[in-house]
């Protein structure tokens, strides 16, 4: 998967450790973490520091790729990543999962749109997907529209995920996002 990914407004990039502050910073508020499954709250320098040290190894073995999403003028706003679910989606096939956070300040302005379109686009061409898979929250429904713009549509299910940040459950819509045909390269 390729190193960078560049839009009009945006830079794609592998995280590093000089991320930590702005990681730290943006994602210690609720309203983020209360949406993600796997986020601490409050978000300590140490949740940033063990995430970020993991992220070269997560590249190494190709079934993870967390990029910062990088405004070219502001800098650091949040995270996007792809992760390889090998027979664990609910039909039992394997498919590449979208996931990502943006800090506060950034909501409502387009860039998780901008940037998913381009990380589709780049995945679809250098991982060569049958379908994406993505969920949201359900109370969160700004999300449910980044995936609807970015092609994704609801399947039936709405599982309960738990939180690491609160410590509860929370009914999550399950989305995919098929690859035409015509997006895909041959298979070798």
């Amino acid at each position: 998967m390729r190193t960078q990914i560049d839009t009009s407004r945006l830079t794609l990039r592998p995280m590093q450790m000089t991320d930590l502050a702005r990681v730290v910073c943006l994602a210690n508020d609720l309203r983020v973490s209360g949406n993600l499954s796997r986020m601490p709250h409050p978000y300590r320098e140490e949740d940033g520091e063990e995430w970020l040290s993991k992220q070269p190894e997560m590249w190494a073995g190709k079934e993870n790729y967390v990029y910062a999403i990088e405004h070219k003028v502001e800098g650091f706003m949040g995270a996007m990543g792809l992760h390889w679910m090998d027979r664990m989606t609910l039909d039992g096939s394997s498919a590449w999962e979208l996931g990502y956070w943006l800090g506060v300040p950034y909501w409502g302005q387009g860039y998780a749109t901008e940037a998913g379109k381009a990380l589709i686009a780049a995945a679809i061409h250098d991982l060569n997907p049958v379908y994406f898979v993505a969920g949201f929250a359900t109370a969160n429904t700004q999300s449910g529209h980044v995936l609807e713009k970015l092609g994704f549509y609801k399947v039936d299910a709405i599982r309960d995920f738990s939180v690491l940040a609160t410590g509860k459950s929370r009914p999550t819509q399950v989305m995919r996002r098929d690859i035409a045909e015509a997006e895909r390269r041959p298979r070798s």
